[in-house]
């Protein structure tokens, strides 16, 4: 298959793919004691991600193309999605404090915007839901009259994610939600310095360690620079909006997530 084929179909470049599997493929969920051996995990990441990339009910769309039942599409994604997140902990990490990681992510910030000693930029993206919840659906609900949850991520320069929480209903606020994440209680297992800090929207509350934009009418003022500073902080804090774009955009299926919650452990 040509590698520009490979990439819409699967949604990874070849050697991204091969890299993942090598990552994934021993993993006990794909061992079994039966004499019915499970397929290759190859294939069965190969079915995921091609499930990942679609819009809504994928499943079926997966198990026609790749000609495989829908059962068992659906079981080689939840196989391999829990294979994945157990590599989860060791690849999306925030650097520890005083790393070469460390310094390279601030670095990275330092050379992009005027904000020097700002480590990340933080915001909030709705994952609509394809399917209405059964379980309190009315909490689902965001403003935009869609149902939905909530994910807060942090990104660095390079628009990579370095922190990402989730686990709350779409009706909850952003800072709400942010309020409750490890990063926001304890920053000192974050930061390396006094004098860093992340930027977010102006929507979240400003504390020592998040600035956030000027409110109206003073951030419309252009006296005391307070526009400039807002339209400085836009532009900086924009990254973490295409961040979630590209995400996104390379796996659709977070444009419409084609899960059924119908209870405590399903919203898990």
């Amino acid at each position: 298959m040509p590698e520009d084929r490979f990439l819409s179909f699967f949604r990874l470049s070849l050697p991204a793919f091969i890299t993942l599997q090598n990552l994934i493929r021993t993993d006990i969920i794909f061992q079994n004691n039966s004499y019915n051996q499970q397929a290759d995990p190859t294939i069965q990441l190969a079915c995921t991600l091609y499930h990942f990339g679609q819009y809504g009910n994928s499943t079926v769309r997966a198990a026609e193309q790749l000609e495989i039942g829908e059962g068992t599409t659906r079981l080689y994604v939840y196989r391999t999605t829990i294979a994945l997140l157990r590599q989860l902990p060791h690849y999306l990490v925030w650097p520890t404090k005083g790393s070469l990681s460390y310094r390279e992510m601030r670095i990275g910030i330092d050379n992009s915007c005027d904000f020097i000693g700002c480590v990340g930029f933080v915001d909030g993206c709705d994952i609509n839901l394809q399917y209405a919840p059964s379980y309190h659906g009315e909490t689902y609900m965001n403003r935009k009259k869609k149902y939905a949850i909530n994910i807060q991520g942090i990104c660095n320069a390079s628009r990579r994610f370095t922190y990402v929480s989730s686990g709350f209903p779409a009706s909850v606020g952003d800072p709400s939600v942010f309020a409750t994440t490890n990063f926001f209680r304890y920053p000192h297992l974050f930061f390396a310095k006094p004098d860093e800090y992340i930027l977010g929207d102006k929507i979240y509350r400003i504390t020592r360690r998040c600035v956030t934009l000027f409110k109206d009418p003073l951030g419309r003022q252009e006296v005391g620079g307070y526009r400039w500073f807002n339209w400085c902080h836009a532009h900086a804090r924009v990254k973490i909006e295409h961040t979630f774009g590209i995400l996104k955009n390379r796996f659709r299926s977070l444009q419409c997530l084609p899960i059924k919650i119908r209870s405590a452990q399903d919203h898990c």
